[in-house]
């Protein structure tokens, strides 16, 4: 199965000269699926959430400073060859071609629903880790931020003094939260409100109530459950072009 039916077009382009402040903007406007940097025409790499969180980054250091190298695939590839290249490069996007022009992109997500009919033979208990990264509701912004980065991952569940599950904070509540931020506030210098924001602790960014599933749940109810709260909180988006 190659992944010519599976590609996505819901994604952004930017130069890589382009200033974060509209790379931002652009994620909290459009809710693209991936950001493609282009460099004199040419693809250049990905930026994804994850990097938009990166503390002490100012808005007006361009795109490239935090893209990152993702691999080129064709249209034609087969979708096992391209889920391994995307679990080796550490990445959830990258840029598909037909010859030698973009074709659009292809996602985890993109590949998770392809192989949808091969989950339902799979629970949750078989492929959870019980290896929890998680975060205190007192733990501030810019600590979360740091356990972010520190261990590679996107998502923190938030506990309270008793070990209870009161929350979850996302690279995307960080990056909804600096958008609105940089919004109400005056061009200028803006490091001492930087400052406030990664004192915050996290429980005012977090989402709550979070989704659970029991770990006898197929992993393809799983996946419904997931996708039906992301559509939730955002439509479908297309391609656009800054």
């Amino acid at each position: 199965m190659d992944i010519t039916d599976i590609v996505v077009d819901e994604f952004v382009e930017v130069s890589a000269d382009e200033r974060l402040a509209k790379v931002r903007a652009t994620f909290e406007r459009e809710n693209p699926r991936g950001i493609i940097v282009t460099e004199d025409g040419e693809y250049a790499g990905v930026i994804g959430e994850s990097e938009l969180v990166k503390s002490r980054i100012q808005d007006d250091t361009k795109a490239s400073v935090l893209m990152t190298s993702a691999p080129q695939v064709k249209h034609t590839e087969d979708i096992r060859e391209v889920a391994r290249l995307l679990v080796e490069g550490d990445v959830n996007v990258a840029p598909v071609f037909r010859g030698e022009a973009l074709d659009g992109i292809i996602t985890t997500d993109a590949i998770l629903d392809a192989v949808v009919d091969n989950l339902d033979a799979l629970t949750v208990s078989q492929i959870y880790t019980d290896e929890i990264i998680a975060a205190g509701d007192e733990t501030t912004v810019g600590q979360a931020i740091n356990r972010l980065r520190e261990h590679g991952i996107s998502r923190l569940p938030v506990v309270d003094d008793d070990a209870r599950l009161v929350g979850i904070l996302t690279t995307h509540d960080i990056v909804d939260f600096v958008v609105r931020d940089h919004d109400r506030q005056e061009q200028g210098d803006r490091s001492g409100d930087q400052d406030r924001m990664l004192d915050l602790p996290v429980a005012n960014l977090m989402s709550s109530p979070v989704l659970t599933v029991e770990p006898e749940e197929s992993v393809e109810g799983s996946r419904r459950a997931h996708v039906r709260q992301r559509d939730i909180r955002a439509g479908r988006h297309g391609r656009r072009r800054l």
